[in-house]
């Protein structure tokens, strides 16, 4: 359903039983939407939770995009679409770019969030946009692709917005063969069915993208926020992710207070749909503290 949020509607997707643990899923891309994870995991999950999933503003199937958005004006949404369904805590389950959304909300409203769940988040673009370009590296160098990107490994930074777009661009290079490296070797034959959305649905996360890597706060490093998660949280990693940085998991491991790390070997960014079942139930075990 589309809710009036903030100045815009929202498309909030409600599943299961209201009675039970209410679990947010905070998705990817910048831009990516809730409809591919939904249709991998949105009926499972919703046997033992209450399952909230909000397309970002201006993604998908909510409105487009007007004005300007930063990760502040996101988790301000989430925010209020809990106080609009009434739901006094839930847990956070945050993919890729959404695990920088679950870390910032999950430190600002400790008592609300009972729970955060991390699936191969983006916490520090430097390390994410570097670990990716390597990940794609070797199928750039078969294409005879990879001009200059070796120099582009070679920045370490600062964080700027012309590094993040010539790193994503490098990897852009690969057109229809770059998600290849975001799959495990078992999942090669995966589609995404947001694929088959409409042009101008899809078309909505560039729109997205392009405002909020311009936006105060979106090259920060969450890295610091680590330390002051006060809940319980789990840190969900694809053996063949290309996205979470070693760095990134081994700071998770030592400030987190309350974290716990689980790794899926033959998985790659989608553990979600690549390892669908084993996902669901690590997942739904840990909402209910089981």
């Amino acid at each position: 359903m589309l809710m009036e949020i903030r100045g815009t509607r929202l498309y909030v997707d409600q599943r299961g039983p209201k009675d039970a643990p209410a679990l947010l899923f905070l998705h990817g891309g910048p831009g990516s939407g809730t409809y591919d994870f939904l249709s991998f995991q949105g009926d499972a999950l919703s046997r033992h939770l209450h399952l909230i999933a909000v397309d970002q503003r201006g993604v998908q199937h909510s409105d487009p995009l007007e004005g300007e958005v930063t990760e502040q004006d996101l988790v301000a949404d989430f925010e209020a679409v809990r106080q609009a369904l009434g739901i006094s805590t839930w847990s956070l389950l945050g993919h890729s770019f959404g695990g920088r959304l679950a870390l910032r909300y999950a430190v600002l409203h400790p008592a609300i969030v009972e729970r955060v769940i991390f699936e191969n988040p983006a916490w520090d673009f430097e390390l994410v946009t570097r670990t990716l370009v390597q990940a794609g590296l070797p199928l750039l160098r078969e294409l005879g692709l990879d001009d200059g990107v070796e120099e582009l490994l070679d920045n370490h930074g600062p964080m700027t917005v012309a590094l993040w777009q010539e790193r994503i661009s490098a990897m852009h290079r690969l057109g229809d063969r770059r998600m290849e490296i975001y799959y495990g070797p078992n999942s090669k034959d995966l589609k995404l069915p947001a694929d088959e959305l409409p042009d101008e649905i899809q078309s909505r996360a560039g729109r997205f993208a392009e405002s909020i890597i311009h936006s105060p706060g979106f090259l920060e490093s969450l890295l610091p926020l680590l330390s002051q998660v006060p809940q319980a949280a789990l840190l969900i990693k694809g053996g063949y992710d290309p996205v979470t940085s070693p760095t990134e998991i081994t700071r998770f491991q030592q400030d987190v207070r309350n974290g716990c790390y689980r790794y899926f070997e033959a998985a790659g960014h989608f553990v979600h749909a690549e390892a669908a079942d084993a996902y669901t139930s690590l997942v739904t075990s840990f909402v209910l503290d089981r």
